[in-house]
């Protein structure tokens, strides 16, 4: 019980003294080393890579840059030049989805399903959409 409330205790005063930037710095810096995961999905972080894979594309989503590569999206970590994996950007347009999607139909809709990721066929190719409901 002891080891708890001091524990409690630096949490609390880390909390008032540190500034908030650096706590995000920290908690950013701990979740992405700490927490090995190549499981493209669903929604985790995973180990920083160097080079991204052959064959990836840039895609565009408002401000944002992401790249895609056989159904999984990264983003560059700018402050140490290298990608990790993160969650398809909603509004995403990619040319092709890997083998393995499955159909959905509802409403007189297509839809399609990779990995938890839903597509919408678009004239531009298949667009990244929320699950449909």
């Amino acid at each position: 019980m002891k080891k708890i409330m001091v524990y409690l205790g630096f949490i609390v005063v880390w909390t008032i003294v540190c500034p908030l930037p650096a706590r995000a710095f920290y908690l950013q810096q701990s979740i992405e080393f700490s927490q090995p995961n190549h499981s493209p999905y669903p929604y985790v972080l995973s180990q920083p890579i160097n080079i991204l894979p052959q064959g990836f594309v840039t895609i565009n989503v408002g401000d944002d840059t992401f790249y895609y590569c056989n159904g999984v999206f990264y983003q560059r970590i700018m402050r140490d030049q290298k990608y990790v994996i993160v969650p398809p950007p909603i509004g995403a347009v990619v040319f092709n989805i890997p083998q393995g999607y499955e159909l959905m139909f509802m409403d007189g809709l297509t839809y399609y399903e990779y990995q938890g990721v839903y597509y919408k066929r678009t004239l531009a190719g298949y667009k990244v959409i929320y699950p449909p409901v």
